[in-house]
Formats: structure tokens, sequence, C-alpha cells
């Protein structure tokens, strides 16, 4: 048995349905493919999924932290203390940012571990973290990830200096995703978004106005909505129905909430569709294009630097129903110009977990190393 010489912990706070907790569950069991490394991962609050953990490897340690009401910060902390010492860890990986005084406790009594911290979206660093959250995490973390040069650019603005911050493209395990060649379309067509279902971010309202605009143009359309509330959001997807209604697209959206089979409704559809204002990355449309699916996407940071080649699918002016109804026509009217193959195949060369957990470990500082499993 070869000797672990690297032992990682990915700390989240709550582990729920998302993009995040998706991307956790590809890195720390990819982590765990090679044979010198141990990948382990840390819950801290009781806000998670069972059926989410079990996706994880068996060889992927689950630590799920308890406490009881009183002094609960504080037990966290010793709970944290004592599983990094006991197993040894060499780098604890930090997913959530306004936890960071949490954390210096933490790099204070383990000063031998190395920290580091990803920023999952656009503005967390400069809105969502107050300024000693800042300045914590650019004390303790010996590098802060970055998912896109938009969130590059958004934490270089907080005075961050260049060599502190890296940039490492989001990943997907692409053997979870079955290539489709979709062939003999027939109307309606399948537009689908998945996302969580909050519009002031996520943009569902321009893509039910966009519908109604291709509606009006003749097309024969079927919006798809795969996602539920985020928590703490209530009445937006009432609030939708109401605008399909008004509208008159309530027959041609449909609205899914969470559902467990996504790739089932990706592999059916003929467009993917992501509308967001704002977004870090966009590993739903890496996960769409795993399936051959073309996408349109708002033209902003983040999500430019996934949809960039014309093969895969066009950008438009980010909240403008207009311009979204535009390009969607557009690649209805050229649908069968769109390679699914080569779609796939762009996405898979620029985005697999296996490339994101190779530059990860160079990061960490570790060696290149042999998997057990290759790509």
């Amino acid at each position: 048995m070869e000797k672990i010489t690297m032992k990682i912990l990915n700390v989240f706070y709550s582990f729920k349905q998302g993009g995040v907790e998706r991307l956790g569950i590809a890195i720390a069991n990819q982590l765990a493919n090679y044979r010198d490394v141990e990948s382990d991962v840390c819950i801290i609050s009781k806000e998670y999924s069972e059926e989410l953990l079990s996706e994880f490897l068996k060889t992927v340690k689950v630590f799920k932290l308890e406490s009881k009401r009183k002094l609960r910060k504080l037990q966290y902390v010793r709970q944290l203390i004592r599983i990094i010492k006991e197993n040894e860890i060499d780098v604890v990986h930090v997913h959530q940012g306004n936890l960071m005084p949490f954390f210096l406790l933490i790099k204070t009594a383990c000063p031998e571990v190395t920290f580091y911290f990803t920023v999952h979206d656009t503005y967390i660093f400069s809105s969502d973290l107050n300024e000693m959250d800042r300045k914590i995490a650019n004390l303790i973390c010996k590098r802060i990830i970055a998912i896109s040069d938009g969130v590059v650019k958004d934490i270089r603005s907080c005075g961050v200096k260049k060599e502190k911050v890296k940039r490492i493209y989001n990943g997907i395990n692409f053997d979870k995703f079955k290539m489709v060649e979709r062939k003999d379309r027939k109307e309606p067509f399948k537009i689908i978004n998945v996302a969580r279902f909050y519009p002031q971010k996520k943009g569902q309202d321009v893509l039910i106005k966009a519908t109604a605009i291709l509606k009006e143009r003749g097309y024969r359309i079927k919006t798809i909505f795969a996602g539920d509330e985020p928590q703490g959001v209530n009445g937006e997807m009432n609030r939708m129905k109401e605008l399909a209604k008004a509208i008159g697209v309530l027959d041609n959206v449909v609205f899914l909430g969470n559902i467990q089979d996504v790739n089932k409704e990706l592999e059916q559809a003929d467009i993917f569709c992501i509308p967001s204002n704002y977004e870090g990355f966009g590993i739903s449309a890496v996960e769409a294009m795993a399936t051959g699916l073309p996408c349109v996407a708002s033209n902003i940071a983040g999500l430019n630097e996934v949809v960039d080649d014309s093969r895969v699918g066009k950008l438009f002016e980010v909240g403008n129903e207009i311009d979204l109804a535009n390009k969607l026509e557009e690649v209805i009217t050229h649908i069968d110009q769109y390679n699914s193959s080569v779609i796939s195949s762009y996405a898979r060369k620029r985005f697999s977990i296996q490339n994101m957990c190779e530059i990860l470990l160079e990061v960490y500082g570790k060696r290149e190393n042999e998997t057990r499993t290759t790509d």
C-alpha cells in the first residue's frame, strides 16, 4: 500500500443541493483516486442532505460537527481542531468566506496546516464578505482560489495581491453524463434551464419573456425550469408562474422544482439557456455541454468564459429578453449546425474534474501523481 503523503480536508458550512455542493463531491471523490492522497470532507452545520452525502466515495471520510445550543461555535472550533490533529490534516480548503474569524481560531491552534479558500461567485469577496473577513482570508490562506477571471477581478479589486490569487476553472466528472446525438428533432423545441430558482440572480424572468416573444413569432417552444428556490427565498416560483400566465405562456413553461434525474432532462432537451444577471462560473452550462447541448448564456463575466466559442452556443445582452429571443431563434434556425460531439469534447478538454484536481494539487505543492482511475 502506497504511503499517504498529503491529507486534504474540504470544509463546508452546509451541504444541500447546489452547484458548490456538486462540485465538492466531484473534487473530494477525484482527489480520493490518488494513491498517496487522503481526501476528507467536513460539514460544520446540521444543514445537509444525507442523499447528497451518500454520493461521496467510501474512501472519503465525512465529518459532521455536532453541538448543543450553548457555546455552539466554541464546540465547533474544538471539534474541528480535534479532527485536524487526530487525522494529521495537511491542507484545509475553505468554501465559505464569512466564517473567516472561525477559521482564524483553527489556524492559530493548527499553525502547521495550510489553508486555502475558494471564492465561488462574483461579488462574494467584494460585497458579501466584510473587511475583517477579507483581511483574515488574506492573512491565513496561502492562496485564494477564483473560479473564473471575473472572480479574480473582483478579488483583486479589494487590494489582494496578484500572486495571492489563482484562477482554477470548475470541473465536472464527464463519466456521469451521456453525450446524445440529437437527430430528428421534433417540435416543440425544448429549452431547459437548470438553476436555483432565484430570478434576481438567475434571470428566469428574462427567459419567460423571451419564450413569449418566440411564441409570438410562431415558434412552438417548451421552456423547462429545473431547480427550486434557495433557502430563505419564498414565493419566487409562484411569481414567475403569474408572469407566465400574464403574458400568455403558462402552457409553454414547465416548473419542475428540484428533480433527481437532471441528466435525463438535459438529454431530452434541444437548447440550454442560462440567463443569469451575474454568475461566478456556470457549472450547469458545462454539465449541459457534456450532453452535447448548445448553450445560450448571458454575456457576463464567468459565463462568457464558458460559452466562448461559436461552436458551442451564443451570448446575449444580460437582462435583454429581445436579444435573448433573437439568439435562441438563431440557434433554433441553425440547430443542425451544432454538433453534439464537438460541444461535449470542447467542454471535456477545458472543464474536466481530472484537470481541475491536477491544478489543485500543484497549488497545494503536491507533485503530480498517477491516479487509480484515469480520464
